[in-house]
């Protein structure tokens, strides 16, 4: 695993869907970070569990060592269940 470099651009609490909603860029040497990697990254940052976070989009920028992404961080399984289903 290379270095990974997470600046978060917007942080909104949902608590009617019982969640927060990020977004932020990520910054990254060498290939881009596998999925697993990412959402370790969110939620040592956040204090939550792996396990509670969804990433929604990770679009990279072209010719940089970057991409572009959203996340959600959910208060309960019950809750990711419900809103995300069986997607991760």
């Amino acid at each position: 695993m290379g270095t990974i470099d997470i600046e978060f651009k917007k942080y909104e609490e949902n608590p009617d869907l019982n969640r927060k909603e990020i977004e932020f860029v990520l910054s990254f040497e060498g290939s881009i970070p596998s999925r697993k990697e990412i959402l370790d990254e969110i939620s040592a940052c956040y204090g939550a569990e792996p396990g509670l976070v969804f990433l929604e989009k990770l679009r990279p920028v072209r010719k940089q060592m970057k991409a572009n992404g959203r996340a959600r961080i959910y208060d309960d399984a019950a809750s990711l269940k419900k809103f995300e289903g069986g997607r991760k």
